[in-house]
Order: structure tokens, then C-alpha cells, then sequence
């Protein structure tokens, strides 16, 4: 019986020390900040992106090139999407784990707004396009109220950076 308890015992240690190894191979979720510092990279290229990709864009809509501009937006709405893509892939504080899931959510918001600006231009109709406007505007300050914790820079959205 002796001999079987110090196996049982010599197996446990074993299976601590195994599980002790595995957690401290697994690397340590980051900080806000650590994450602030990851995820605003990614906002500011997307951000100067979207400036090169609707440059002009209030002006060809007042002079009437609807069409053009649309696409504008529609290729903005997808640039930015590609950001918020590559945004929820970076590890998140385990604190701020719903906060970002709902700042995520305000974000995929705006990328559907701004598609709907552009699809509304498109269409040759510039009441509907002001209102997409609007609720593009609306979600962003709903996402920056989410994320107002983190003190973001680039990823802080303004009307300027669609327009």
C-alpha cells in the first residue's frame, strides 16, 4: 500500500509541475494599454486610407457625381472593415473582454452605414444618403462612448475621417 500511495503522489506532482509548465507557456493577456498600443497602428492606417480613398468626396456629391462618390464610400466601408477585422483579432484585456465585444459591434455598425452611404449615392439619392449619414455618425459616437476608457487617438471615430 505504501508503495502505491507514493506513485499517487509522485503522479500528482508530476501533473502540477506539467500544468504549472503549460500556464506558464501560454503568454500573459496584455494590458489596456499593451492593447491601446497594438490596436492604434491599425486604426491610423485605416484612417489615413480613408482619407486618400474619399479625398474629394463632398465636392463630387455637391457638383452632383452621386455615382462616384458611392463608390467611394463603398470602398471605405470595406477598408474599414478590413481594420475592424484585424482589430478583433488582437489578444484583449481580460477586464475590458465586453466592453471591446461591444465596441466591436458599434464598429461593424459603422462599416454598414458607411456601405449604405455609398449605396444610397449610387442610387442617385442624396435625402437617403443624408440619413445614412446621420446613423453613421450616431454609431460612431456610440462606439466612442464604449471605448472612451481606452483614450484612443486614431481609433476615436470623427465625421471628418468619413467625409
Amino acid at each position: 500500500m505504501k508503495g502505491k500511495l507514493s506513485i499517487a503522489l509522485l503522479v500528482a506532482a508530476v501533473a502540477l509541475l506539467a500544468s504549472a509548465a503549460a500556464r506558464a507557456e501560454e503568454p500573459a493577456p496584455p494590458s489596456r494599454a499593451e492593447y491601446v498600443s497594438q490596436v492604434e497602428p491599425i486604426c491610423q492606417a485605416n484612417t489615413e486610407a480613408n482619407e486618400a480613398i474619399l479625398r474629394n468626396v463632398r465636392r463630387k456629391v455637391r457638383s452632383g457625381k452621386l455615382t462616384q462618390a458611392g463608390k467611394q464610400f463603398i470602398h471605405a466601408s470595406a477598408a474599414f472593415g478590413s481594420a475592424v477585422d484585424k482589430i478583433t483579432a488582437v489578444p484583449r484585456p481580460p477586464a475590458d473582454e465586453e466592453r471591446l465585444l461591444k465596441w466591436f459591434k458599434f464598429l461593424r455598425i459603422v462599416q454598414a452605414n458607411l456601405r449604405k452611404v455609398g449605396t444610397a449615392l449610387k442610387a442617385g439619392d442624396k435625402i437617403l444618403a443624408t440619413h445614412e449619414t446621420i446613423r453613421v455618425e450616431r454609431s460612431a459616437n456610440a462606439a466612442n462612448n464604449v471605448s472612451y476608457v481606452f483614450e484612443f487617438n486614431y481609433c476615436h471615430l470623427s465625421q471628418s475621417r468619413f467625409t
